[in-house]
């Protein structure tokens, strides 16, 4: 039997090591018994309690993190109201609303700091267990040195530059802290590296079955390839909004220097993790595209997965689940009609190309798409004949593997609803925030062998969530190396990221970008190219918020108005008024929908409790 050290840690933690008595411990206290470090069990326990601190991303209501209900991807209707103020640019940092006593500020803060903690001290301690042979000292060190690693970038990817602590076994909270600031941005970045670099030394290429989810040398190249990636982007790399920005030490925070080198590192790193020829592009070159993406997000493992995390499926499918399937459906998790627009036709055509300023979209007339009339359409995924607006007919496979939308049968193992998302259907009663407000809803890691009308609160299944596969990495090396080849600093070329590109779409049942878009072989057309591609490719996997962010690009992605179906029409009839594009009624409970984006809001603020803390703290620019 498959251990997955993800899964339910907690549970886990109970049945290794249930008679040390430091297991009883509160989440928050650090484990210092002094008997922790003197077996190999509770050695071993005190690492997989490192890794618990690695946050829960699998609830796209905004609880544990606000990446997806505050992206252009999509909007929810219920959960705690910390995304309705960063949409609507209304939140202070002296205001912490509570979320299961705690607000998203200082969970998300204390957690990562907790974690690093405990990395520090599991380095520190590990030698004293004398049932470990060298060899486990040097992996197991190099875990908590990655996980550790892993923490700091998580800090760095919502505030920019954190405080390094170094080697430091210390308590975040601790009085002995109270005098220090920020690293710089660049300082944070070679540190975080340096330390994946040490980890990925000692780290295995591969775990055995029974640790599936453990650390690897891939995992901790992934993470410094995506933040060197976040690096060279425009956000980091001489960005002038952070001019005069310093820290205590006198110390610019954000370099004011553009250095396109950045990009050559940036691909470097993608290239190296490419060059361990570990991991693969499930069924690129055999199976159809939508065999395989079951493969990679409904199965429990698979040659794509870098890093993952393995959760009970609960908060996702909860949250996502319609709610006239019935059971805990809340269904409130609504796909943006911009989310719909991104995905190509099945020609390899991007059906719509932008906005007009009154919203209306422009369309490509090559791509055969219509939002005219109806038509009858067998889904490939779902399996059923149902007739549909055209909007969604002819679309390329990963549009019906992520996105599920009115008037279709939902299907849940023997259970069959057809879902109506109107007011007054049977996921929309008009009698709470159970429903969405677009019309839609995600799909992409929806199993529908899984009957979740009848999943009790212990039968949910497991769900593996990607926090680093190789997709990515192929992306981000096109990225890198189209920034790189335009600058002209590297030995790369336009056609090394084509080629990388066309992989993803290969996989996705499109044809390669270039025979569809002359302007794929320039620097213009291929990096907007690669940009949607991300979109489509990365949906739903906590990427968008970022992306968006470190391209500067939020004060006209995430701003403005929020489009949908109508869903305030009585019917869903073909002539009910229910399909046609409309501004959402809300962005949340009684917020309106049309969203606010301010230049403070491309890093998150150090809430004020901290900034009295930590008397030299250098607050994040515009607060």
């Amino acid at each position: 039997m498959k251990k997955y050290i993800l899964i339910v840690i907690s549970l886990l933690s109970l049945s290794m090591v249930s008679c040390d008595a430091w297991l009883n411990r509160q989440p928050d206290e650090p484990m210092t018994s002094e008997n922790i470090f003197e077996k190999m069990l509770t050695t071993r326990q005190y690492l997989i309690n490192v890794y618990s601190w690695i946050n829960n991303e699998t609830d796209p209501s905004g609880q544990s993190n606000i990446w997806e209900a505050c992206s252009d991807e999509c909007t929810v209707s219920f959960g705690n109201r910390w995304h309705r103020l960063f949409n609507n640019d209304s939140w202070m940092v002296s205001s912490n609303p509570s979320v299961s006593s705690s607000s998203f500020l200082t969970k998300n803060y204390s957690l990562y700091w907790k974690g690093i903690r405990e990395a520090s001290y599991f380095m520190e301690n590990i030698t004293r267990c004398k049932e470990l042979t060298p060899e486990q000292v040097e992996e197991w060190s190099a875990e908590a040195r990655f996980l550790r690693g892993y923490f700091y970038f998580c800090l760095m990817r919502m505030y920019g530059p954190v405080p390094i602590l170094g080697e430091e076994c210390a308590d975040y909270t601790s009085e002995e802290l109270r005098d220090i600031d920020r690293n710089t941005w660049d300082e944070c970045v070679e540190w975080v590296c340096g330390e994946l670099d040490r980890a990925a030394e000692d780290l295995p290429l591969t775990q055995p079955d029974e640790w599936l989810g453990r650390a690897t040398k891939g995992a901790a190249m992934a993470v410094k390839a995506r933040l060197l990636l976040y690096s060279a982007r425009p956000l980091y790399n001489g960005n002038p909004m952070y001019a005069g920005i310093k820290n205590y030490y006198g110390k610019d925070l954000f370099p004011q220097t553009y250095d396109p080198n950045k990009w050559v590192k940036a691909a470097q790193a993608a290239e190296d993790l490419m060059n361990l020829h570990l991991y693969e592009i499930v069924g690129e070159n055999a199976g159809t595209p939508y065999e395989s993406w079951k493969k990679v997000f409904v199965e429990r493992w698979n040659k794509e997965l870098i890093f993952a995390r393995q959760n009970n499926s609960y908060n996702w499918r909860v949250a996502t689940t319609p709610e006239g399937v019935g059971g805990r459906a809340y269904g409130g998790v609504a796909v943006t009609q911009k989310l719909v627009d991104a995905f190509a036709m099945e020609n390899g055509r991007y059906p719509i190309t932008g906005y007009y300023s009154d919203g209306a979209p422009i369309i490509d007339e090559q791509s055969g798409y219509s939002e005219s009339g109806f038509e009858y359409l067998t889904h490939p995924v779902l399996k059923n004949r149902e007739e549909t607006f055209k909007m969604y007919v002819g679309r390329e496979p990963r549009f019906y593997m992520s996105v599920f939308w009115n008037n279709l049968t939902w299907v849940g193992g023997s259970n069959r609803v057809k879902i109506t998302m109107h007011r007054g259907g049977n996921s929309y009663s008009g009698t709470s925030d159970n429903y969405s407000v677009t019309g839609y809803l995600p799909y992409k890691f929806a199993n529908p062998n899984y009957d979740t009308k009848n999943a009790s609160s212990t039968t949910w299944e497991a769900i593996t969530w990607p926090l680093f596969r190789y997709a990515e990495v192929l992306l981000n090396y096109a990225e890198a190396v189209n920034e790189a080849a335009n600058a002209g600093v590297g030995n790369y070329i336009i056609s090394d990221a084509l080629t990388q590109l066309n992989r993803i779409r290969t996989r996705a049942g499109v044809p390669n970008i270039e025979t569809i878009y002359s302007d794929a072989n320039t620097y213009e057309g291929l990096k907007k190219y690669i940009l949607r591609e991300r979109q489509i490719e990365l949906n739903f996997e906590n990427h968008r918020y970022f992306d968006t962010r470190t391209n500067l690009l939020s004060e006209v992605e995430d701003a403005g108005n929020v489009y949908g179906m109508n869903v305030t029409a009585t019917s869903s009839s073909k002539t009910g008024g229910f399909w046609q594009r409309t501004v959402i009624p809300h962005d949340g409970g009684n917020n309106p929908s049309t969203r606010v984006f301010t230049k403070r809001q491309y890093l998150l603020p150090f809430y004020q409790s901290e900034v009295d803390r930590l008397t030299n703290l250098t607050q994040n620019p515009f607060y």
